[in-house]
This record gives structure tokens, sequence and C-alpha cells, in this order.
């Protein structure tokens, strides 16, 4: 087949600058523009969002006196040839507002934030926002009678308590989610509230919206967490295998086009800029909709939808399928072109292109194995530049890239026959004693939880299809792998998972595969304490018996790393038999306080500590 594609991307780069907001490599124009007026319909339930999320231990009343004031100012009229409401720049009178507010900034431990001045003070703000968002709020949180009194007596009353109730246990949440989940909900109230069942009703009807909140939530904050680490070009490689799996039929131009407004709005989203990461996704949306030559069948449903819909639609979609006139043979894509002697830019430039035309052709692929498999080829090309004769060299490219993907699949492969072996409790007991061993920092809490995300991975992906199941498995991976390194972040762990957490994004996940035990550990010295066990062990039932059974295999891990799996058994299979005997008498906290110093000691000859 003949790649145009690469011989184009270097008379590309000559194209010039633009005046818009930004103009990519390819001369493409930006379809967004630099406007900042608030005639935003949703201006206050905005401002409530981004108070709430800034300020998250505000009270209603608090952020609802901001939200008041920051309008004044706003609709105040400028002296410049601007109408009312207005602002070069709406994000700092929304900063101004918070700093204005002396007693909260001084209640909420905000006050060295607003000593500071412009992007210092911004940051500063951005960083107070708790790392660990909290559960959602139920819904309703009372009584349903009392939450549709409140509803048919002021309906937009009722939906801005509950945009504050989001914003502030999510707070990097992106504020178009937030109004969306509001409008479903008052979409469900009035069908609930006239409902014979109507608690019944609202669990039903707001459990779909609850799990997209926390999803979307989680996804929000690995976004922001991968761009502030890893910075734009990172992110502008991830939209763009996105968008060329989403859309298959566009041309590396429009792809790329698409990719540097994307990452902006992201961008927007993540530093808390509400007007603008709801405005500016809203203009993309529209545009992507007007683009009838590339927009698949199944995102032109979406477009059919309302605005605050049809983002989720869109991004929710499955991927179009690969056209049927694109090779999948990516032998010669170089041609005989000298990588070595490309500028840095044109090198980014090639692999972009390289990047948007594997993933179109293989739309099913998680977005880590693609980003992977890029970085396998440039190495491959470097390595072909080096032999004998180039061209020949790269007729093997195609067979090594399907090996690397060969592996990952391989993999899932695996990890789903052990859960359907296992299934959740003994799987998660694997994990636990994985990562007890890569990471026994983490305390027990914590690697319970960690391990429990893994299993919950396993059992939503492994029933899918083969090439789901590993998209599915792969995207969870990242966001849980996400979570220990905003984690390790917060209080470093050890100096392998600072590797893993610092390697390049798409080579996190098998960093950690590879990671095994932490050689930089010294278990701490024996306690009998960590091992005294009582009569509530005879009580405990289902989820919290196995949660007990979990802490003590977490500890005996952190005395004994190198604990293998027939000491394993042998230590679970006494534990067993302390139980059986113990709680089958009636005396039996005698029995503990006799039997259980009897298996420490046996535990310890056998674990040799």
């Amino acid at each position: 087949m003949k790649w145009v594609t690469p011989l184009l991307f270097i008379f590309l780069l000559s194209l010039t600058e633009s005046k818009t907001l930004h103009r990519n490599a390819y001369g493409k124009d930006s379809t967004l523009d630099s406007s900042q007026c608030s005639s935003e319909k949703n201006l206050v339930n905005l401002a409530t969002i981004f108070f709430a999320q800034f300020v998250q231990e505000a009270t209603y009343e608090e952020v609802s006196k901001m939200v008041t004031d920051v309008q004044t100012v706003i609709k105040k009229p400028t002296d410049r040839e601007q109408p009312a409401g207005c602002l070069e720049s709406q994000l700092s009178a929304f900063l101004d507002e918070i700093c204005h507010e002396e007693k909260i900034t001084a209640k909420y431990g905000l006050l060295d934030c607003c000593r500071q001045s412009g992007e210092e003070r911004h940051q500063c703000l951005l960083a107070h926002k708790k790392v660990t968002p909290a559960p959602i709020p139920p819904f309703p949180g009372q009584e349903p009678s009392t939450s549709c009194q409140a509803y048919e007596e002021n309906p937009e009353a009722f939906l801005r308590r509950y945009i504050y109730d989001i914003s502030r246990s999510q707070p990097f949440l992106y504020a178009p989610t937030v109004l969306s989940s509001a409008s479903r909900l008052d979409e469900v109230m009035p069908l609930c509230c006239k409902a014979e069942k109507a608690a019944e009703c609202f669990q039903t009807k707001t459990a779909s919206i609850t799990k997209e909140l926390k999803e979307s939530s989680l996804l929000n904050q690995h976004v922001c967490a991968v761009m502030k680490q890893y910075g734009p070009q990172t992110i502008q490689e991830i939209i763009t295998v996105k968008l060329s799996q989403k859309f298959p039929k566009a041309n590396v131009t429009e792809i790329q086009k698409l990719v540097l407004d994307v990452a902006h709005i992201h961008g927007e989203c993540c530093k808390g800029d509400v007007l603008e990461c709801l405005q500016d996704g809203e203009k993309i949306m529209s545009y992507l909709c007007s683009q009838e030559d590339i927009l698949p069948s199944k995102i032109a449903e979406c477009c059919k939808l309302p605005i605050l819909e049809l983002g989720h639609c869109i991004i929710h979609a499955e991927n179009d399928d690969k056209p049927e006139d694109l090779s999948t043979n990516f032998n010669r894509f170089l041609g005989d072109q000298n990588f070595s002697q490309f500028s840095s830019e044109e090198k980014n430039m090639f692999l972009a292109s390289f990047r948007h035309e594997y993933s179109r052709r293989h739309t099913k692929l998680p977005v880590t194995v693609v980003l992977r498999v890029a970085i396998r080829y440039k190495e491959l090309v470097e390595k072909c530049l080096q032999s004998e004769n180039p061209l020949e060299c790269q007729d093997n490219v195609e067979e090594e890239l399907q090996k690397y993907v060969q592996e990952t699949q391989t993999l899932a492969k695996q990890s789903c026959g052990l859960f359907q072996k296992l299934g959740d409790y003994y799987l998660q007991n694997e994990f636990l004693i994985a990562y007890t061993r890569k990471a026994p920092q983490l305390t027990s809490a914590e690697l319970i939880d960690l391990t429990k995300k893994m299993v919950a991975t396993a059992a939503t992906c492994c029933p899918l299809s083969e090439d789901k199941c590993l998209a599915c498995g792969e995207g969870a991976a990242e966001i849980i792998i996400g979570q220990l390194c905003m984690r390790h972040a917060a209080n470093p762990l050890n100096p392998g998972v600072d590797r893993c957490c610092n390697s390049p994004y798409a080579n996190r996940r098998p960093c950690f595969s590879s990671l095994t035990v932490d050689d930089t550990y010294v278990p701490p010295p024996f306690s009998d304490d960590k091992f005294i066990f009582h009569k509530d062990l005879c009580q405990a039932r289902g989820r919290a018996l196995q949660t007990m059974k979990q802490e003590l295999l977490i500890s005996l891990v952190k005395q004994k790393p190198q604990m293998t799996e027939e000491q394993h058994e042998a230590v679970t299979a006494d534990f067993s038999g302390l139980l059986e005997k113990c709680c089958r008498g009636q005396e039996q906290e005698a029995c503990f306080a006799e039997e259980g110093p009897k298996l420490i000691s046996k535990t310890r000859a056998a674990l040799g500590v």
C-alpha cells in the first residue's frame, strides 16, 4: 500500500499561524474562540459548582452568598466597550470573590493562597481540593415526600442544592457532567413524586445517574492528574488515539485540529474554569455533529439529543468500525525517509500520524496499548535505520507490533482465567499478597480497597467479548494505578512504586505488573499484638469475616514478604482450624486466649520470623 500521510506532514509544517485562539501544526484553525461573555443561562449553577468545588467545606448558605456577590460583579458594566456581563477573565472574578470573603478564607484555611496573586493564587486554591472524593450523597437523602415537597415549591432552588451537594463531594467533576445529572434529576422528580412507591422509583431511576457520576468523577480526576504530571503532549497523544478510533473516517489533519481543541477544553475543566469548560465543550460537540462526512451512525443518533446530554452520549458511544479500504500492514509506513534527520517537531508529527493511522485501523484496542505500540514502533524504526537495508528491515515491523499486542491479550486472558478459577474472594487474596509485597507501606484498609477495585474490574470486564474485555480491563487498570500514584505523590511509598508512577504514561501498568517485592522494605519486629484473636471472629459473617482474614493475611505478608504459597496455605488452614475449634464451644474468649498464642508460635516457626 502507498502511504501518503507521512509524505504530507512535512509540507504541512510550513503553514502559518493564525490569530484565532490557537492553530495546530497541520494549519487547521481551532473551532473555539476567545470570547468571555457570560450570557450563559446557567451562570448561577456554574458559580455554585465553582465555589462548592474550590471551597468544599463551605456551607450552602456561604456558597450562595458568593454566587450572589460574583453575579453582581459580572453584571456590572465595565469601562470598556463591552456589555454588562463580560469580563476578560471570569475565572479571576470567581477567585477574587473567594478571597474577598475574609471570614470564609480564614475559616477554611485559604488565607495563604489569597495572599498570593495571579496563577500562584489559582494553583494554591486548586491544590486545596481533596484528592480523595467523598462518597456521592444518596438520593433522596431524606424522605421522598420531603424532597418532593421541596421540589414542587421551588424546582430551581432544589436542583441548585443538589448541584452544591454533588460538586462539593466531587471536586474534580467537570461542570457539564454536574449540570447534565441535575437535568436528568429534573426529569425524574415529577415521575417519582407521582409514583405509588416513590422511594422505590427514586432508587431505580437515580441509580444510573449516581453510577455515571462516580465513573465520570474518577475519569475527570485521572485526566487532570495525567495532565498535571505529564503535560499537554501526553494528553494530546491519548486524545489522538481516542478520536482516531471514534472517527476512523477522519483524516489526520482533521483529527489533529480536534485534538488541540479537546486538550484545551480538558485544561479549562481541570483548572476549574467552569464557564469555558461548558461553553467550549458545547462548541466542540456542535462542530462534531456538523461534520457529516466523518460522523459515525452511532454518534449521529447522539446529535439528536439536547446539548447537555449530547456530550455524554458521544463520549460513551462505541467506536466506529474500521473503514474497509484501509490496509492493516505498517511495514513500510516510514518508507525511505530518514527518521534520524527529522527535527523534534517533525518526529512528533510523524509519530502522531502513525498513532492516528494505527488507531483508525484498530478501533477496539485500548488507548494505552496503542500508545505502547507507537513507542515500540519508534524503537523499531530507529533500529532499522542502523541496519544495512532500512527498507527491508521495516518488512518485519507489522509482525513485531502484533507480538506486542498479543502479549497484552495473553495477560488479559490469564487474569480472567484466574478470576473464573478462584472467584472474587480468593482472587482478591492473590492481589493482596502481590500488592502488599509491592507496596507494604500501604495500610491494610488501603490495600483491601485497592484490590477490591481490581476484583471489581475482573468481574465487570471478563464476561465481555475478547476485544471489549481488553479495552475494559486496561482502561480500569489505568484509573486504579492513577489513584495509587496520586496516593504515592501525596505520601511517597517506595522507590519501585516511584519508578512505575514516573514511567511514561503508557508504561505504568506493565511496570506495576512486573514489580515484585520492595527490596528497601524492612519488616517491623514481630508483635503479638497484631495477632490477638477474640470471640468477635465467631460473630463475623460474610464480608466482615473475610475482611478480618484479609487483615491477618496482610499482616503476615508484611511480616514475611517472601512467604511462599505453601506457607500461606498452611497458615490459613491453621487459622481456620482455630476458628472451628473455638467458635463451636461455649467459652470462646477463653479458647482464643489459650489457643491463639499456640497458633502464633506455630506460625512464627513456619515462617521463620
